[in-house]
């Protein structure tokens, strides 16, 4: 099986892939090799791109906080604790953060607080709008517990001290952080990530994950990382990021980083 992220790995900058990953991947298909993707995104921006390379099967959304099989079941569904959400959404409002509360196919975001500009972001790259609420702990957190929260500020520094401030208020036992992103942090229950995704998905289609290999970029692909046999970096990921995987590409996203891994390693 091959695992692939899409941000940053399987898609170039505008947000489109690559025909040469798309050629690969279906030869890789054709030679009986299971093609998954693994990703951070809703299930519906998940088959968007699931439909584009032309593949089918169980889908690992939220960063391996859902997985539904090939019929659209679902199968494993991590969500967060109602204390943690409370909490998370208190320390958002007070340092001016954007927020969205993500549950099976919805997000919400509070309009009242989220930046237009993450707003008209958000839309775009999920392909799904978004449902606006005015007071997201009312309308959305005091009735369903979401699979993840996403916190979006455009000033990498700014975002680092937030997700600083988050692991030093919340309990670790109930939650865990990452960042997905320069701009981007994950919050999710403390065994969902992309590491949980592989496993997942090993686990319906009955693979060992020394026959698994995964395509990432950055922080949050590590965790994929170590669940697979072989590990491959974008050559636009971070240098530490790099330092941890099998191979690194000479590709970057925007020139067929997943091409150039299954050329590799599937001459």
């Amino acid at each position: 099986m091959i695992c692939l992220d899409i941000d940053g790995t399987l898609v170039d900058d505008n947000k489109n892939i690559p025909q040469v990953n798309i050629d690969e991947v279906r030869r890789a298909e054709a030679l009986g090799i299971r093609i998954a993707i693994t990703s951070g995104r809703i299930s519906p921006s998940t088959r968007h791109y699931m439909d584009a390379l032309g593949i089918s099967g169980a889908v690992s959304s939220l960063g391996g906080a859902m997985l539904e099989d090939e019929n659209g079941n679902i199968i494993e569904d991590y969500t967060l604790d109602s204390s943690v959400c409370r909490q998370v959404n208190e320390l958002a409002n007070r340092e001016g953060m954007t927020l969205y509360a993500y549950h099976h196919y919805h997000w919400y975001t509070d309009v009242t607080k989220a930046d237009p500009y993450w707003l008209k972001v958000e839309k775009t790259i999920t392909s799904v709008r978004g449902i606006y609420v005015n007071d997201l702990q009312k309308e959305v957190l005091d009735r369903f517990c979401p699979n993840k929260f996403l916190v979006s500020e455009t000033n990498y520094d700014r975002a680092v001290r937030f997700l600083h401030i988050l692991q030093s208020s919340c309990d670790p036992q109930k939650v865990k952080f990452f960042m997905s992103g320069p701009t981007y942090i994950e919050v999710v229950h403390p065994v969902a990530d992309k590491g949980n995704a592989v496993r997942g998905l090993c686990r319906y289609y009955g693979i060992d994950k020394s026959q698994v290999m995964v395509c990432g970029d950055y922080y949050n692909d590590l965790f994929m990382f170590r669940e697979a046999g072989i590990s491959v970096a974008a050559a636009n990921s971070p240098q530490d990021v790099k330092d941890q995987a099998t191979y690194v590409t000479k590709a970057d996203c925007n020139e067929g980083v997943v091409a150039e891994a299954i050329r590799h390693f599937i001459p």
